[in-house]
């Protein structure tokens, strides 16, 4: 069968043409007994009788009075018949004709309206974006990264787009790619506290503690930086600026977290075999290159920090002490003697004085046993000369020992009434009076261990009641000890002993760590009973 319109070849059952789509129409042939028929009806009935065209015109041929009916014949006119037959054949094909071009027209439209919505789809970075969070809530991270990969494609400056494609490949297991996306977002946005959060999340994990450090360094939002100051490295701070100076220099050196701080004082690189700092460090007179640097406690190594210093100051002389260091049996007065204008600072444990060590204020007892001595000057700039070491060993050969000595004026003492027991309980108050060892002296050529007065509390607390009493090593006489000074005011008598007081530690285990404000010379005693002068004298 061929297209009535352009004339192209049809197939079979086709009801549009291929080639210029024209609608084909068919009709349906008529069959070769029907044709017989219809030339036998065409001019005569059933009956023999013939009807003319007048009277098919004027439709009496099928009128009431009609000769041929189905009670006469007992059957429909087969043209009839096939008549019927022919048309509700042709409307069943119409009708599926047309169901089928609704069918198809439907389909292409609801195909159109689908793909034109596809397309739209595709093309939407915000779509995309929001579907890779379903995904996301989902738990099907590499869906996610499908859309938010496809949402950064669209739009590829926009940060959030990044950020989110960085979770999903962190989620998604992709370590790398999650670095490297997160590096452009830095690169995009400096502050962007998400990029630094995942890229230091994974340094963590893969404990690459430097690039932690480098990556923190560059950030410049301090806010940022602040929430991970362990992994931070940054220079070590010093306390002084470099320069000229004509005074002693206590050099600080901070870090800025936990670790350790190496230095050089010599212009030498610094490592983990320098000088660790722990204390300020002194500067008392040369030329001092200062190196260091800081390295955390995940093993980070900061950048160096370099001062140059040059001390220009006049070192003091080591201190002259006498008696010269040996052995004695007899009580003797420690003397130094020093420039003026210099300050001494001794140790008796053996370590190197300081300015914070005791400070010689003036002659002061050998103390009893074998002890050694540090002394040291300072300069009013504060710089430190050279000490002087000296060993003492003192043996009274004393019939009496201290405790024993403490003792016997524990009980004088109760019995001239000034305590109440041997515990120093006293008659006014909840707290009891102490008796502490200080040294020993030589008065009038007698040799007495020499004990000062305090008064303690309940409580612990304990002060010097500004009396002192001596005890003679070889028999036990007891005395109290008076401080004979020129007669110029009670006041200037007080204040003479408050200063030795001040000036002598007020415990008992510290001999040899006071000072006596003066020569024993100036010493009197008295009878602890009447408090008249010695009766030697």
């Amino acid at each position: 069968m061929k297209c009535p319109k352009c004339g192209n070849e049809l197939k079979e059952g086709m009801l549009f043409c291929e080639h210029c789509g024209e609608e084909i129409r068919i009709v349906q042939d008529f069959e070769p007994e029907m044709d017989m028929d219809m030339e036998a009806f065409s001019t005569e009935n059933f009956s023999g009788e013939t009807f003319s065209a007048e009277d098919y015109a004027a439709g009496t041929a099928d009128s009431g009075e009609e000769r041929i009916s189905t009670e006469d014949s007992g059957a429909e006119p087969f043209l009839k018949k096939k008549g019927r037959s022919m048309k509700m054949r042709f409307l069943s094909l119409s009708i599926h004709r047309k169901i089928v071009t609704i069918i198809i027209l439907l389909l292409l439209v609801f195909g159109t309206a689908g793909a034109a919505v596809a397309g739209i789809r595709h093309f939407s970075a915000d779509y995309q974006y929001n579907k890779s969070l379903e995904y996301i809530n989902k738990k099907e991270y590499v869906k996610a990264c499908t859309y938010a990969r496809r949402a950064v494609e669209l739009d590829p400056y926009n940060v959030d787009y990044l950020v989110r494609l960085a979770g999903c490949s962190y989620a998604a297991g992709d370590e790398e790619g999650t670095i490297s996306l997160c590096y452009t977002i830095i690169e995009m946005d400096n502050s962007n506290e998400a990029a630094y959060k995942r890229l230091i999340s994974i340094y963590e994990k893969q404990k690459d503690y430097d690039y932690i450090n480098e990556l923190l360094l560059s950030c410049g939002n301090e806010q940022i930086v602040s929430q991970y100051p362990a992994y931070v490295a940054k220079p070590p701070e010093f306390s002084l600026k470099g320069g000229v100076y004509n005074e002693t220099l206590s050099l600080k050196m901070l870090a800025n977290t936990k670790g350790t701080i190496y230095y050089t004082m010599d212009g030498s690189e610094p490592d983990e075999k320098s000088l660790v700092y722990s204390s300020p460090v002194f500067l008392e007179s040369g030329k001092y290159d200062i190196r260091a640097v800081f390295i955390n406690a995940y093993g980070v190594e900061s950048e160096e920090a370099q001062e140059h210093f040059y001390v220009d100051v006049t070192v003091p002389e080591a201190p002259v002490v006498t008696p010269e260091e040996g052995e004695y049996t007899r009580p003797a007065l420690i003397t130094v003697e020093t420039q003026e204008d210099y300050t001494v600072y001794y140790t008796t444990d053996g370590t190197l004085p300081t300015a914070d060590s005791i400070q010689y204020t003036g002659p002061f007892s050998m103390p009893v046993g074998v002890n050694t001595f540090r002394f040291i000057c300072y300069s009013e700039a504060g710089a430190a000369g050279e000490e002087t070491r000296v060993k003492y060993s003192l043996n009274l050969h004393a019939s009496l020992s201290i405790e024993a000595a403490r003792n016997k004026l524990l009980f004088e003492l109760v019995n001239a009434g000034i305590i109440q027991n041997m515990g120093g309980s006293v008659k006014t108050g909840t707290g009891h009076n102490v008796y502490g060892y200080k040294y020993a002296v030589t008065v009038d050529d007698v040799d007495y261990y020499l004990y000062r007065e305090y008064y303690e509390d309940d409580a612990g607390n304990r002060a010097g009641t500004g009396t002192d009493y001596v005890v003679s090593i070889m028999d036990g006489q007891c005395y109290k000890a008076v401080q004979a000074v020129k007669e110029t005011s009670a006041s200037g008598v007080q204040a003479s002993r408050a200063d030795a007081s001040k000036a002598l530690p007020d415990s008992e285990g510290s001999e040899g760590q006071g000072t006596d404000p003066g020569p024993w010379g100036t010493l009197k005693l008295q009878d602890i009973n009447s408090g008249i002068n010695n009766p030697e004298e």
